[in-house]
C-alpha cells in the first residue's frame, strides 16, 4: 500500500472519529489496521515530529 494513501486512511479515520476497524474498505486506503501499523512505525521512527519541525521552521510571519 502506498504511504499516500496509507496517510489519507490515517487522516479519514482521525477526522471522522471512528474506530481503525471501521474504516471502510471502499474508500480505497486499505484495512484501518494496516493504517494503524503504518502511523505506529512512522510514529517511532519520529516522522512526525520531524514534520512538526519542519513546518514550525517554515511558519510564516
Amino acid at each position: 500500500m502506498p504511504d499516500r494513501l496509507c496517510l489519507q486512511g490515517i487522516l479519514y479515520v482521525l477526522h471522522q472519529d471512528i474506530a481503525w476497524q471501521l474504516q471502510p474498505l471502499e474508500l480505497g486506503f486499505g484495512s484501518g489496521q494496516r493504517c494503524w501499523r503504518r502511523l505506529d512505525r512512522w510514529q517511532k521512527a519520529g516522522v512526525f515530529k520531524g514534520l512538526h519541525r519542519l513546518l514550525l521552521a517554515n511558519k510564516a510571519p
